[in-house]
């Protein structure tokens, strides 16, 4: 068969749960060259799958400034998205924010219709990424406000089918999906070793360090951590809201028990469902 791309991987992902951060980190984890696609099913990216423009993002400087989108490798000036397109690729990485996972098996793109867009690749791989619920509504609640309106009607029911899924309770994605704890993978450096040795990398430490600019950084101190990014409290945000009862009413106790099989007793039994 002929393969345009030897390892395709799709990360899976909420808003404001880690995901750029993790997506850093295996991007420089893998040691070879690698192309990032950024959030694929977002404008501009659902009206221009057919003509492959979704590579206009990597292509062009104005776009690339501060958002690097390819890793180990450098592209030539005079390189065009049109060329980027055909180019095989060592790692494509694709990744999808609050993208319904009860929709992969009905999406076109994410059951073999890529391929002619992005060239067939040798293997696949899923990722989902998860990060606590108490910290994640956190930082969605100190986000924009069009984020901020979609806590209870979205973050929060979709946060349990993301989290059904991390158990295996569900398999929207496949049995073979790479599960990775955003708390603990912040927190615990042989995690990491363990999750690279999956793809056959070797974590890259010090990107931890390094804060997006996706998403403007961190909700709550944007890229005030940049080169320290190790020093941020991510899992004690839930504290600047454990008195808000709009925050609180995200909480159900399905949510919470969830929450607790995962990532343990995250604010030490202070937040109960409905905030009692």
């Amino acid at each position: 068969m002929d393969y345009r791309n030897d390892t395709e991987i799709w990360v899976f992902h909420l808003k404001r749960g880690g995901g750029h951060a993790v997506l850093t980190w295996l991007a420089k984890s893998a040691g070879r060259p690698v192309y990032h696609l950024n959030n694929v099913f977002s404008k501009p990216f659902k009206v221009r799958w057919r003509r492959e423009k979704i590579f206009r993002a990597i292509t062009d400087p104005s776009r690339r400034d501060g958002k690097t989108r390819v890793f180990g490798t450098d592209l030539g000036a005079d390189l065009g998205w049109r060329e980027l397109a055909v180019m095989p690729k060592e790692i494509l990485l694709c990744s999808l924010e609050n993208f319904p996972l009860d929709r992969v098996a009905n999406e076109p793109l994410l059951t073999g219709g890529a391929a002619s867009i992005i060239g067939k690749s040798r293997r696949r791989i899923n990722v989902l990424v998860l990060r606590d619920a108490f910290n994640t509504f956190a930082s969605v609640k100190k986000g924009k406000r069009r984020m901020r309106a979609r806590l209870h009607r979205f973050y929060a029911p979709q946060w349990k089918v993301y989290a059904r899924e991390f158990l295996g309770e569900t398999a929207f994605l496949g049995p073979d999906t790479i599960m990775i704890s955003y708390n603990r993978w912040f927190t615990d450096r042989d995690y990491r070793q363990e999750i690279a040795g999956r793809f056959g990398w070797t974590s890259h430490e010090e990107s931890l360090d390094e804060v997006t600019c996706d998403g403007g950084g961190s909700s709550f101190t944007g890229q005030d951590f940049q080169r320290r990014a190790k020093d941020m409290d991510v899992t004690g945000r839930w504290r600047h809201f454990a008195d808000d009862p709009d925050y609180l009413r995200a909480f159900d106790a399905e949510t919470i028990e969830l929450c607790n099989r995962i990532f343990g007793d995250i604010t030490q039994g202070e937040i109960l469902a409905g905030g009692h």
